[in-house]
């Protein structure tokens, strides 16, 4: 009768490899392999599928204490030679990264249209001395003038 714990332990140690070989196949710290052989705390759904295909078991072998029936404990088809390391599949998840890359860029672009929506605002004609209404300008030889007010 092995438990959940046991069980990875036995099919880590079979495979070869390390915690920390295995954190990196299943994307994980070491500190979570090492929860996980312990029994402080249990895998995820998504790293119980990711474990069952790394070692060529069902996940129904992994969760149940014991000996699973005759057939349920078969490996998973596999080809000789696997490496450790699986690919995890696309859940669908943006992360945190990509997340902060897109609300950056949002950021510019709205803060490029304020700069060109306030930098119109400011460009407006110019008001020629001559024109000012009610206004005497007097304009001197030498290129000065003065305005009466």
């Amino acid at each position: 009768m092995m438990t959940l714990e046991e069980k990875l332990i036995h099919l880590r140690k079979e495979k070869g490899i390390t915690q920390s070989e295995l954190a990196e196949a299943v994307e994980v710290s070491r500190q979570a392999v090492s929860k996980w052989e312990s029994g402080s705390a249990a895998p995820s759904t998504e790293n119980l599928l990711c474990l069952s295909e790394l070692y060529g078991v069902s996940v129904d072998y992994l969760l149940h204490d014991g000996e699973l029936k005759a057939g349920k404990t078969e490996p998973l088809p596999r080809e000789a030679g696997d490496d450790v390391k699986i690919s995890r599949k696309k859940t669908g998840k943006i992360s945190v990264k990509w997340f902060a890359i897109i609300v950056g860029f949002l950021i510019l672009i709205i803060l490029i249209l304020i700069g060109v929506l306030y930098s119109n605002k400011s460009k407006e004609e110019p008001i020629w001395i001559d024109e000012m209404a009610g206004e005497e300008v007097v304009n001197g030889a030498d290129g000065s003038f003065s305005i009466g007010w």
